[in-house]
């Protein structure tokens, strides 16, 4: 398969640094100020990535969609997702670059630093109490101790990278108006982890509830309460997604991408394509193209 988008470690650098200490922090300034406030479409593989606005706005372009935003908000962009922005000038903020394999090695828990981020970039509002204000904090810290390391400053990255994606737990919860308890959000993001290994072998909602040890209407109930989606839908939408990705990002011929996405035949597939995007695949391609 030919990706057409860009692939950078740090966005303009081709050729993968060592990340200082498994992260890198910089102002949004930093790469933006210099290309009239605008960073094009790329990728990150490998890094996890988190931009946080404190003033001003921005343009996000999240694989296929797009949408203006105002501070203060923070995007989340797990690897692998396509993105993109166009700030406003003097837009003022930071981004912070996490080798979130090689930090979570050097975390107490591990993986599970990190695992309340995965699945779907998001866009997270910090407009609530004093989460900007914490957040910004947080931040200067992580900036001061990546301008000045010193000994043990792994172990400060890690305590403090933990504080700050509490924090956006926290965010994540009040936006989605619901406070899960623990053993449903483990549940819930297990799901979602499960859709990322099988979306491509089209499993049915009953494999995945049977690999969960729950009934399909407990599972469906659980991610009507977490997410806002049935667990079909959700399966549904992951599937789109990649066909989206691969529609905009890829020259290969819809005929053959529909066998990529385990589609049986061509027609089917675009029936399900025009069904959940309102558009043909040679549709969506040509428009987004353009």
């Amino acid at each position: 398969m030919s990706i057409l988008v860009p692939e950078f470690s740090l966005y303009g650098e081709r050729q993968r640094e060592t990340v200082r200490e498994f992260l890198h922090v910089e102002e949004i300034s930093a790469r933006s100020a210099a290309r009239n406030w605008q960073i094009d479409t790329h990728v990150h593989n490998g890094l996890l990535q988190l931009l946080f606005v404190f003033s001003g706005s921005a343009r996000i372009r999240l694989d296929s969609e797009e949408q203006d935003y105002g501070a203060a908000f923070a995007v989340v962009i797990p690897e692998g997702v396509i993105h993109a922005f166009k700030f406003q000038p003097g837009t003022e903020g930071c981004v912070l670059t996490l080798d979130a394999a090689g930090l979570a090695s050097a975390s107490p828990d591990g993986s599970q630093m990190f695992s309340v981020l995965r699945g779907s970039a998001e866009v997270l509002a910090l407009t609530r109490d004093d989460t900007a204000a914490r957040v910004h904090g947080i931040l200067e810290q992580i900036k001061a101790e990546f301008a000045h390391p010193g000994a043990g400053s792994t172990t400060l990255y890690v305590w403090l990278v933990r504080s700050l994606l509490l924090l956006l737990v926290r965010a994540t919860l009040r936006q989605a108006d619901a406070q899960p308890d623990e053993g449903m959000r483990e549940t819930a993001e297990g799901f979602r982890q499960m859709i990322e290994q099988h979306y491509l072998d089209h499993w049915p909602v009953s494999s995945y509830a049977r690999q969960l040890n729950l009934s399909e209407s407990r599972l469906n109930r659980l991610c009507e309460k977490r997410f806002g989606r049935t667990a079909f839908a959700l399966i549904q939408e992951r599937l789109l997604l990649e066909a989206q990705r691969r529609l905009i990002y890829t020259g290969v011929p819809v005929s053959q991408l529909a066998y990529e996405l385990g589609f049986s035949d061509p027609p089917y597939f675009c029936r399900f394509f025009k069904r959940l995007s309102g558009h043909s695949p040679g549709s969506f391609r040509g428009r987004n193209r353009q």
